[in-house]
């Protein structure tokens, strides 16, 4: 008898928790699992429809903001179709479903209760109250959760430093990614064509949604400092998001229409990004980014600040560089520098193929261990 999997992200919109979730569902073994979804639509509405056997369930009042009412209908939405599909394994994804999605599970008797840590959702950005409420939060709800799987070591440190959760639960699964395929070089020129840039052009790319965890708004002040030095350098914003307005504000306010561009949301980004000369980031918090695996991937050196778990795929010095949070200057010196130095992009990009390449990073190693979990944790409960 197949066991019945269901995973619940807040919102599929591009973003890592998302691809985590439908990369899960799309290689679990359809001979040993049934599989379903609830989320709420989004750019990869489609990616999901298109999933072999997967049932999706989207529920519009799932929603990223507090709301009493909205968020009492997806609970008892959610405890409903749990009980009528009986489901085994509830596995959430984000912060928002993680609470909602786990209580739910433990309210509808589901035997197994996993969620997985992209980042969590407090940091130091956030008032104290906040804070500390957010805390509370994911202390309780790790009281019903099974396991805890992290993306990152630094995700299970900072758990544990909070009181969330004992440390026989959680377990580290390094997202798996495999490398898109890659086209004849004269196609990614011409994607460059299209966007408006000649074929000598540098790219300083950042794929990110504009909210304040992303904090793009630096992104531009490092922009303008690059831009001084650098003139010939474009620097290119794929995203879109309650920040866009602002973003835009300030590019126009720093005069660099010229240099400065945003694409929105792109459903093309895999022939997008193998263009970008150098890829940049400036998350103030953050999981582990999918994006930078892709970009390490495509053999792109990369330039972030040092936050969470990022330090341990990104190699200060080594497959790019690291920088304190906020030093726009020191963000804006190491860009420059590898503008400058093409041997330097060059070497640093291949020292990033090589560590995104390890087994830890690779789809069958992440699904090995996810369906060994499921597994596990029912023949111990469920004998």
């Amino acid at each position: 008898m197949a066991i019945k999997v269901l995973h619940i992200v807040t919102q599929l919109e591009l973003g890592g928790a998302q691809k985590n979730a439908l990369d899960i569902l799309s290689h679990l073994d359809r001979l040993k699992y049934e599989i379903h979804l609830i989320s709420s639509d989004g750019l990869l509405s489609a990616q999901a429809r298109a999933i072999p056997g997967l049932r999706f369930r989207s529920i519009d009042f799932l929603k990223r903001a507090p709301g009493l009412f909205s968020d009492l209908r997806a609970l008892l939405f959610l405890i409903f179709y749990m009980r009528k599909n009986k489901i085994d394994v509830v596995h959430t994804h984000s912060s928002k479903a993680g609470i909602l999605g786990r209580w739910a599970a433990h309210f509808a008797g589901v035997p197994v209760i996993i969620h997985t840590v992209h980042g969590w959702g407090f940091h130091d950005y956030v008032r104290s109250f906040l804070n500390n409420f957010f805390i509370y939060l994911e202390r309780i709800t790790a009281g019903i959760t099974t396991r805890l799987i992290a993306v990152s070591e630094a995700d299970v440190q900072k758990g544990l430093a909070h009181g969330i959760g004992l440390a026989e639960q959680y377990v580290l699964i390094r997202c798996g990614i495999a490398s898109a395929p890659i086209k004849e070089p004269g196609f990614y020129l011409t994607q460059k064509y299209s966007l408006g840039f000649t074929k000598d052009d540098l790219i300083v790319g950042m794929v990110a949604c504009l909210k304040p965890q992303k904090n793009p708004l630096d992104l531009i002040a490092v922009s303008e400092r690059v831009l001084e030095g650098y003139p010939q350098a474009k620097f290119l914003l794929v995203g879109d998001g309650i920040l866009r307005k602002k973003v835009k504000i300030e590019i126009e306010k720093r005069r660099l229409e010229d240099s400065v561009f945003m694409l929105g949301w792109r459903k093309d980004i895999e022939d997008i990004m193998p263009f970008f000369d150098i890829v940049v980031l400036t998350s103030l918090w953050e999981g582990l980014p999918l994006v930078f695996l892709e970009a390490m991937h495509l053999a792109k050196p990369i330039v972030a600040y040092d936050i969470c778990g990022i330090g341990e795929v990104v190699k200060d010095g080594v497959n790019g560089f690291l920088v304190r949070p906020g030093d726009v200057e020191g963000f804006s010196a190491k860009v420059s520098l590898l503008l400058r130095d093409e041997g330097l992009r060059r070497r640093m990009g291949q020292f990033g193929r090589h560590i995104v390449s390890q087994e830890a990073f690779s789809p069958s190693a992440m699904m090995r261990r996810i369906e060994a979990l499921y597994e596990d944790e029912l023949r111990r409960l469920i004998p």
